[in-house]
This record gives C-alpha cells, structure tokens and sequence, in this order.
C-alpha cells in the first residue's frame, strides 16, 4: 500500500498543468484551476484554435483565425473573411431612367409635365424621367428594375404629390401629403433610399446625382408646387 501511494504521487508531481490560453496546438484538452476557480480548456480543430476561458462559472469563446494568422490569442471573436473575396469589383450603378428601362415608353402619356396648374415643374418633371423611370411604367425587365403594378404613390401629375402617402416605407406618414413621405425617401434615405439601389450613375456618389438631388430636395422642401409656381 505505501509502495503503491508513492508511485501515485510521482504520477501527480511529475504531470504540470497547463496554462490558460495558451493557444498551444497539442491534441486534447487541458484544465487548470486558478485561486478565483476560473476554468481554461484548450482544443484544436483542424487549422483553427479555439479557446474557452471563464471565471466564475461564465465562459467566453474565442476562436482564433486560420492558419497562418497571428491573432489566436484575442478575446471575443475573430474571423477570417478574406476567402470570401473574388477579388471582382462590383458591377458599376445602372441608369433607372424611363428611356432606359423602357424606351418604347412615351413620356407625355405617362407624366404630366408643364407651366400650368396641377403640372409638374419641366425641371422636376425631367429629374424624375431621368432617376425614377421604374414608376412610369409597368414594361421592366424581371429581376432588372422594381414593378411599382400596384401604383400606390402615383407620381403622375403634380395633384399626385399632394394625395395621402400610401407607401410601404417610411411607415407613419398615412397622414401626410405625398410629398413628404418622398421627401423622407429620397432626400433623408429613411429608412433606405429613394432610387434604390443598383439605381445611380457611375462616377457618382449615391443613387441620384448630386444635380438632380438638389432639385427634388429644393421642391419637395417648398411643398412641390406646380408649374405656375415653380421656375
């Protein structure tokens, strides 16, 4: 029996913890408890590190980045995306104008542009031909451009802007003119701007130029007057 303790305490003494986090790459697992009985384990996965560390009974994962990284040993979690990347830029922006969605499309029957009462103002009427074609026509190309068949916000006439806003978003805006709900989309991008995206022309910042932007943003402040009071 004495025999047999003595060899089980060289067992004991001649095995040394191992220490918490250390990232270390051997097999199996390895635990060590602390003086504030906080727990450490240590397992390898393939290329991959993860280390578990906890005090008090809590845990926090770490998992380290592939092979080859040098930020094994951070806390919280850390990941490699760089696998993802094709290397290909994205496609450029593409114009939403009527012309282009739809040239067939004739723009006299589909907005009224003028100088006269309930007309839209021709430089506005013109910022919309060239930004928003996808609401003057029903003819886009599937999966191209967004079919507004449902027509909820008409934008054909200046009386249009002035009807109760019935979009989608921005959500609350029942209550208000037309205008003010379009305001929301395209000038303050609430909650997503207005064109969306891909709309927008290469070379430019956002989905409408900056030009036209300041047109819309100048008439819808003013309550989008029609042509006879709009320059």
């Amino acid at each position: 029996m004495r025999v047999r303790g003595l060899w089980l305490g060289l067992l004991l003494t001649g095995c040394p913890a191992a220490t918490p986090g250390d990232g270390g790459t051997s097999s199996g697992s390895d635990a060590s408890v602390g003086s504030g009985e906080s727990m450490a384990s240590n397992t390898e996965l393939g290329d991959s590190t993860v280390a578990d560390t906890g005090t008090s009974g809590a845990m926090t994962t770490t998992v380290g980045t592939t092979a080859g990284s040098t930020d094994g040993g951070s806390s919280g979690m850390t990941t490699d995306d760089s696998s993802s990347e094709t290397g290909i830029p994205p496609p450029p922006p593409k114009s939403c104008a009527l012309a282009t969605i739809d040239p067939a499309a004739d723009p006299t029957m589909v907005i009224d542009i003028g100088t006269e009462v309930g007309q839209i103002p021709p430089s506005v009427g013109d910022v919309l031909l060239r930004n928003c074609g996808c609401h003057y026509t029903d003819n886009v190309t599937p999966g191209e451009y967004v079919d507004y068949k449902s027509n909820k916000v008409p934008m054909a006439t200046q009386p249009d802007f002035h009807l109760p806003y019935a979009g989608t978003f921005p959500m609350g805006y029942a209550d208000e003119p037309a205008y003010v709900g379009i305001e929301q989309r395209v000038v303050f991008h609430n909650p997503l701007p207005m064109p969306p995206h891909p709309c927008g022309v290469e070379g430019e910042v956002g989905t409408i130029p900056a030009a036209d932007l300041q047109v819309l943003t100048d008439w819808l402040a003013a309550a989008a007057p029609d042509g006879t009071a709009w320059p």
